[in-house]
């Protein structure tokens, strides 16, 4: 059975009166609703609430609040280039403060516009593929990432967990790295990697300067720092930003200025948790993490792999 929503046509109501006539034809029980009710027009305009928050400067403004007005207090988030990041502050450091410094050394920089290309939504859960334009400042260039998300809204039309894949983001790597080797005249793609490793390690390092001092000191000096970085822990993948590289450290040196006794042992040579290479490819798959399951009208939960219960 195929129901398509329209806006202004089909109500809540209606679709989980024709959910449960379907489950009667099939001799299932209708399952129990127990999550907030949105319309389809609730939902688009709750997606699209989200994407103006991401978009700079309205990030800044997110990333400097108190308290968020997009992210419930326990949200739940996953990345797939990254890693998972639990509760309201951390999401607002990542998800708005990653992307919140047009002056500050950045893989992708800052948003600077976005275009939902797909969307559906029933039940309090709304998947958009959205291409978000970025103005790359670091490398000079007006770029567009392509997001996948998932997301579930708490009753009070907050983010309660959400799922997030960048799309061809390998490729938009290697054509980084591509552009900085025509820029510099590079003959081989090593030369760019090492200008780009050159670049990110000394951000790093003098984040590390300015904020991880005292307790939350990770490095002995600047020179071992940089060492460190560019000669130890290798350079990375695009789909490496949650593991044992220098990119992850790039993602996490961002967030250290908000909470260093938090963040400096992420850019640090431990990895603080975030930056490690504690998962291979099967137990990331697998990894179980959700709360709540990602089937709307509480299907999926008897076999659903990534709930955490």
């Amino acid at each position: 059975m195929e129901m398509h929503f329209k806006s202004g046509r089909w109500s809540f109501l209606l679709a989980i009166i024709s959910t449960c006539l379907f489950a009667f034809v099939e001799s299932k029980d209708c399952p129990e609703h127990t999550k907030p009710a949105f319309t389809f027009d609730q939902l688009w305009n709750l997606e699209k609430g989200f994407w103006d928050s991401f978009i700079y400067p309205a990030n800044l403004e997110q990333a400097q609040g108190n308290s968020s007005t997009v992210f419930a207090p326990d949200v739940q988030g996953r990345v797939d280039v990254t890693r998972t990041f639990d509760g309201d502050e951390l999401n607002r450091e990542y998800i708005f403060g990653l992307f919140a410094d047009p002056d500050h050394v950045s893989i992708v920089g800052t948003p600077i516009g976005y275009n939902i290309t797909q969307f559906n939504a029933n039940d309090n859960l709304a998947f958009a593929t959205t291409v978000i334009t970025f103005n790359a400042t670091t490398f000079g260039i007006v770029i567009p990432v392509t997001i996948e998300t998932w997301i579930e809204f708490n009753a009070d039309g907050k983010i309660a967990q959400y799922d997030a894949t960048f799309r061809w983001f390998d490729y938009l790597m290697e054509f980084l790295i591509e552009g900085v080797a025509t820029k510099i005249n590079a003959t081989s793609p090593d030369q760019a990697v090492a200008y780009v490793a050159d670049l990110l390690a000394t951000t790093i390092c003098d984040t590390h300067e300015k904020h991880c001092t005292g307790a939350n000191q990770q490095y002995k000096d600047t020179p071992t720092c940089y060492d460190y970085l560019t000669k130890t822990v290798r350079f990375g993948k695009g789909h490496e930003m949650g593991r044992n590289t220098l990119l992850c450290r790039e993602v996490h040196e961002h967030m250290v200025q908000y909470r260093p006794e938090v963040h400096c042992s992420h850019i640090g040579p431990s990895g603080g948790g975030y930056c490690v290479d504690d998962m291979d490819y099967p137990q990331t798959v697998l990894q179980r993490y959700f709360n709540d399951s990602w089937i709307p009208f509480g299907y999926g939960t008897d076999q659903n792999i990534w709930l955490a219960n």
